[in-house]
């Protein structure tokens, strides 16, 4: 007698210390709701990451194609507002005014064109050049015609480059141009970043006419 109830008082002690179905599916339910929240704050952090690296290249490369430009339009001169097309008649070698218009922001070219620090206002074909084609801010350092090189990363896409330029001809204010940039940039297409910059640069030596 004493053999059969220690018997089923050790049955009776296995079948009461296991786990139920229902705990069992409530704690597989909480590991899994866990692992999904620390999955998601991993790709967020994933997402946020490389959101702050396209910024960076934004950053970056955008700032050296501006100081680019600025330096060498600050050191330039006869600029010419424009690409010789359209509305532009007057020839790309003379200087040429495309001012804002006032409360609008209508206006403006798509390029500019100017003589270069150590250019020669006797040579057409040295002038230096900027524009925007397919995406990137272009360059060239022959005149209209010349050969064009991206200054953006394939990374940027700029989707409007305009230029103000105002005081450009002889005896008039000090030359200065503005430039207004917007586009984006990503590495994918979850890290899209819009981007808009607008700079103003003024040229170092005045258009005074010194002829006697």
């Amino acid at each position: 007698m004493k053999l059969f109830l220690q018997k089923q008082f050790h049955r009776k002690r296995q079948a009461e210390g296991g786990f139920t179905l229902i705990e069992m599916m409530v704690s597989t339910s909480l590991f899994i709701i866990t692992v999904l929240v620390i999955f998601g704050a991993l790709i967020s952090l994933e997402s946020a990451s490389r959101k702050a690296r396209t910024i960076r290249v934004v950053s970056d490369n955008l700032s050296a194609a501006i100081d680019s430009m600025s330096r060498n339009i600050r050191m330039g001169s006869v600029i010419h507002c424009g690409c010789g097309t359209g509305s532009d008649t007057t020839p790309v070698d003379e200087p040429r005014d495309c001012e804002m218009s006032s409360g609008t922001g209508a206006g403006g070219e798509q390029c500019i064109i100017f003589e270069n620090q150590k250019g020669s206002l006797l040579t057409t074909n040295d002038q230096f050049m900027y524009k925007l084609a397919g995406g990137s801010i272009m360059r060239s350092t022959t005149g209209l015609g010349g050969t064009f090189i991206a200054m953006t990363a394939p990374e940027m896409n700029i989707n409007s480059l305009r230029f103000y330029a105002g005081g450009t001809t002889q005896n008039s204010e000090q030359a200065y141009v503005t430039i207004v940039i917007r586009g984006t940039a990503s590495s994918t297409a979850k890290t899209n970043t819009s981007f808009d910059v607008q700079t103003t640069v003024s040229q170092r030596t005045p258009n005074f006419d010194l002829a006697p």
